[in-house]
């Protein structure tokens, strides 16, 4: 009797460790599966009514959590067309706002009235340059950015936009350093992004400055770089200059925030890299990409 009794303990034990070691690692399964982005659903392989039942719980959370991000993602994507529509539908009347304020602005003779009109135009070129970055994020995030990849001749493309901005320049009386590298700077990159990226870095420079603006293009290791640096009188936090609607000044309303952010999209679409640094009271904002390969 008591050897059938140590039997039915021992077979107890048996069973209760067996359950205990299989609940285990079921559980750990479940975790693994969890953990998993592509795993849409937990399945468990240990038969046991328990675990069935809080298997079925998470799938049904996970199948709900999986509607909700659907649900989102699709409004997200109607918003931002929503956006990307809108800003196109404002351009063309504001440009013909822009047109009557430069006619009139050249018609008139009085002196008070013509200054107002200079005003009132001015914001219409700002409120245009804030449509112009809210549709280009809209249209780079509902549409993504593919680049066409070409070689680059950077410094003939910088030059070209100092002297697209020298009227800026003057109007602001900002002083351009254009430094060249002794070799030409040929990057391997799409040359509509490039120049978009080079004309933001420029207006950013323009809006910020409290001095000159210098251009620095050097080659290096297989890789181009050019470095756009300006004397700043705000404070400037490096590791979110690049986020969407980021501001340097918000005290002062200079731009949208997207402009630098637009710049960290496409030349990252391009392979390469967008870092900002500041010296004392000088920003540097420094992009690489990949040289162009040699021609045989």
């Amino acid at each position: 009797m008591e050897y059938l009794i140590i039997f039915i303990l021992f077979a107890a034990v048996v069973f209760w460790a067996g359950k205990y070691h299989g609940l285990k690692k079921q559980l750990k399964a479940i975790s693994i599966q969890l953990r998993d982005e592509e795993k849409q659903l937990v399945t468990v392989e240990f038969i046991d009514s328990d675990l069935e039942a809080i298997a079925l719980e998470i799938n049904g959370l996970l199948e709900k959590i999986r509607q909700t991000i659907i649900k989102s993602n699709a409004s997200s994507a109607a918003l931002k067309s929503s956006i990307a529509d809108i800003s196109h539908d404002m351009k063309t009347p504001l440009t013909s706002v822009i047109g009557y304020l430069q006619l009139a602005e050249r018609e008139c003779n009085e002196e008070k009235t013509k200054e107002r009109i200079k005003i009132c135009l001015e914001r219409a070129h700002y409120c245009n340059s804030l449509i112009n970055d809210f549709f280009e994020l809209s249209v780079l995030e509902v549409q993504g950015c593919i680049p066409k990849l070409e070689s680059v001749d950077i410094a003939g493309m910088v030059c070209e936009q100092i002297l697209a901005h020298y009227p800026i320049f003057e109007e602001k009386n900002i002083t351009p350093h254009f430094e060249d590298s002794d070799k030409p700077v040929i990057a391997s990159a799409d040359f509509a992004l490039l120049n978009r990226v080079i004309q933001n870095l420029i207006s950013n420079g323009v809006k910020y400055t409290s001095g000159d603006i210098f251009f620095n293009l050097f080659q290096k290791n297989e890789q181009a770089s050019i470095v756009i640096s300006n004397p700043i009188d705000t404070d400037v936090d490096v590791t979110h200059i690049f986020d969407r609607f980021y501001t340097q000044d918000k005290s002062r309303s200079k731009g949208s925030g997207i402009g630098l952010y637009i710049c960290r999209q496409f030349i990252e679409a391009m392979g390469g890299s967008i870092s900002a640094e500041v010296n004392g009271k000088n920003l540097s904002i420094k992009v690489t990409l990949n040289s162009a390969p040699k021609e045989n």
